[in-house]
């Protein structure tokens, strides 16, 4: 990576705390665009994600102001709104106002205030510093993945706009659908590790983030399925993996509505032949175990770390866990394991 850039007091304040909640057991992504139909609406500072119990998990819209004029009022109506919008739990604003009033107005409209005093705090506490010490900040990261592109692979775009569109899927795709989206890019990725020796290390880090964001994905789902038997468990995440959101019947209704118009019935045979081929057995056996569903979101925040971290960890130096869920990965996008990881010897 190149070296660490400088960053404004804005940024600073952010990164503190990113690396707050990341103490606290969060999940925490930063700089997460809000977008409808290729319209970027409004950036959410950070995004907070928690496994709270086997069946329920918690997300958190958090607006950070560090201004002497921050519009603490304005700040707190407009994360409330946005909670609502995105179907969150709860919502945060930091801001550098110490006013008593923006405390309980926070308190009346369901909005948690972390005001100046707070933040003040939140640059002695020796886990938040240590952290900063040990991370690349998100300026750092975005900066390098601007001189990349995918040259066509992926939809002409530089790396750093494919991975702000798969921060986004966080707040609106935590489903299959966000699944199936994010498998191609986490292949692009493992594909530019094997191809190209100068990208190697930002390639990992990025397959390393993807495969996060991918862990967290199905954690979410994993909380509809937890009671389930095995097999039942297997057969939602199999059907899921093959037919996306609309499962096995909707995309027979689709396969018929094609069949109506192009009166071709070999479509149906066709089009479902194809969806079976898919390599999905692995993925539904390893995801549907019960002690591996507990352990997604751990793994997730790991691969977080890993991918943030100032010193490198290549593919073969990952803990057990990791390397086995990357080895997952390159079976199902039918990338050779021995291939993959010799690289790295």
């Amino acid at each position: 990576m190149t070296e660490q850039m400088s960053l404004f007091k804005g940024e600073m304040m952010e990164e503190q705390l990113r690396n707050y909640f990341l103490n606290l057991g969060y999940y925490v992504v930063r700089g997460v665009k809000f977008r409808y139909e290729n319209f970027d609406i409004t950036d959410i500072d950070l995004y907070l994600y928690n496994r709270s119990a086997s069946i329920s998990r918690q997300r958190i819209n958090v607006d950070i102001k560090n201004k002497k004029t921050p519009q603490a009022f304005e700040r707190i109506l407009w994360a409330n709104g946005l909670m609502k919008l995105l179907n969150f739990d709860s919502c945060i604003v930091a801001t550098t106002d110490r006013r008593e009033s923006v405390h309980s107005f926070g308190q009346k409209h369901n909005t948690i205030v972390l005001n100046g005093n707070f933040l003040k705090k939140l640059q002695n506490i020796k886990s938040v510093i240590k952290l900063i010490d040990e991370r690349i900040p998100e300026e750092t990261l975005l900066n390098e993945l601007s001189k990349f592109r995918d040259n066509n692979q992926i939809g002409n775009k530089t790396w750093r706009d494919i991975y702000e569109n798969c921060k986004s899927q966080l707040l609106t795709q935590l489903d299959f659908s966000g699944i199936n989206a994010l498998l191609p890019i986490i292949n692009y990725f493992a594909e530019s590790i094997l191809t190209d020796v100068k990208k190697r290390e930002i390639a990992s880090r990025m397959l390393y983030l993807t495969s996060s964001q991918f862990l967290i994905m199905i954690d979410f789902i994993i909380k509809d399925i937890a009671f389930l038997e095995q097999k039942d468990r297997e057969k939602k995440l199999s059907d899921g993996f093959k037919y996306g959101n609309l499962g096995k019947d909707g995309i027979n209704k689709i396969v018929n509505i094609a069949i109506q118009i192009s009166g071709n019935k070999s479509t149906s045979s066709s089009v479902l032949k194809l969806l079976d081929n898919l390599q999905i057995r692995i993925f539904k056996e390893f995801f549907a175990n019960t002690e591996n569903g507990k352990n997604l979101f751990n793994w997730g925040k790991q691969f977080e770390s890993i991918g943030y971290a100032k010193h490198f960890v290549n593919p073969m130096e990952l803990e057990p866990p990791l390397k086995a869920i990357i080895a997952i990965l390159l079976d199902y996008f039918e990338i050779d394991r021995k291939e993959f990881f010799g690289i790295f010897k």
